[in-house]
């Protein structure tokens, strides 16, 4: 079948959310941070048309793009400045792809997302990979593999996160547990799949990666040895963690996420309505909970074994919190055969 009739094949591909473990904000000063894939998805469908490239959303986002075979965008139609800001890093994206194909086609791209967007679970990375491998798989010069699709993702995430390092585009392909530094670079955690269950809480307030990465930035400029010392004192948890999460110590887990949300706090990232809700899942028998992600509202996340998952997410949506139960995603980006 020719893979260039515009009728003949819908490619589809998804990869999941992540959550940090540890380390975050402190890792853009080179120390170390653990992130982890997560049991929740994006999917991405394409399907090659004939001259226009358009991209969909199940979150209400939508956006057509003139393409012609020189790749120069000649004119769009973008719902508002939200929708631009998200869709056109997901075009370029595409746009490249096709001009590196040398075809004329356009491509229709759709997105179904169980992701939250804008709490910290890697919405936008997800969406990238997944994008960047479904439409892959519709052209024959394009590898799909998950290395090259991580690369392809990681540049169009830079477009929406200036400052990524491409650490939740590397997760979210690959799976499982990563340790990243600036230095270092990505190293898999083996953890022999034992499995971590997690209770992840919207606190309801959406954040600004970039206004929050300042806030901190701003905090070791006027406090240099003291964010030295949380940084050090970051450095030592994470390390700690490896050998917790690799013997399955989830006591000396819990209770290390419990002291990175105290730094954390201390480094000014957190939330009165993140601290209220990680108070509320370490009453509800968390064995430890923290923030994930940038801070300033966004997700919780916490630890819980056995019976205590159900009772923390009922003592959550009692108090009109949404939050749903995940486990450690070791498949990270899927392909299905077509």
């Amino acid at each position: 079948m020719d893979r260039h009739n515009t009728s003949s094949k819908i490619a589809r591909a998804s990869a999941p959310g992540k959550v940090i473990l540890f380390g975050e904000h402190f890792v853009v000063y080179d120390t170390p941070a653990i992130l982890a894939a997560i049991t929740r998805r994006v999917e991405a469908s394409a399907k090659l048309n004939d001259s226009k490239i358009t991209i969909k959303s199940d979150i209400g986002l939508s956006a057509e793009y003139a393409f012609g075979n020189s790749g120069e965008r000649a004119g769009s139609s973008v719902q508002d400045q939200a929708s631009a800001r998200f869709l056109d890093p997901l075009y370029q994206l595409v746009r490249d792809l096709l001009v590196k194909e040398n075809t004329t086609h356009g491509v229709e791209v759709e997105i179904s997302s169980r992701v939250t967007h804008g709490i910290g679970l890697g919405s936008s990375a997800a969406c990238c990979v997944a994008v960047a491998a479904a439409v892959s798989s519709l052209l024959p010069s394009c590898l799909s593999d998950k290395a090259n699709v991580c690369k392809i993702a990681t540049e169009s995430e830079r477009l929406i996160h200036s400052n990524s390092s491409g650490a939740d585009c590397f997760v979210c392909t690959f799976g499982g547990l990563i340790q990243y530094s600036r230095n270092r670079g990505f190293s898999n955690i083996e953890s022999n799949h034992h499995p971590l269950s997690f209770i992840v809480a919207d606190t309801g307030v959406k954040h600004s990666t970039a206004e929050l990465v300042s806030l901190a930035k701003k905090f070791r400029e006027s406090n240099r040895p003291q964010f030295d010392n949380l940084a050090n004192e970051a450095t030592q948890i994470c390390n700690q963690a490896l050998g917790a999460i690799k013997s399955r110590n989830l006591e000396k887990l819990g209770n290390l996420m419990n002291q990175n949300h105290s730094l954390l706090q201390k480094l000014g990232v957190s939330h009165q309505r993140t601290d209220q809700l990680v108070d509320i899942c370490l009453n509800a028998g968390a064995i430890g909970a923290k923030l994930t992600g940038a801070g300033g509202g966004g997700a919780v996340l916490a630890l819980a074994d056995g019976s205590a998952k159900q009772t923390i997410a009922s003592k959550l949506r009692d108090k009109g919190f949404s939050c749903f139960e995940a486990e450690i995603d070791y498949d990270g980006l899927k392909i299905p055969a077509t």
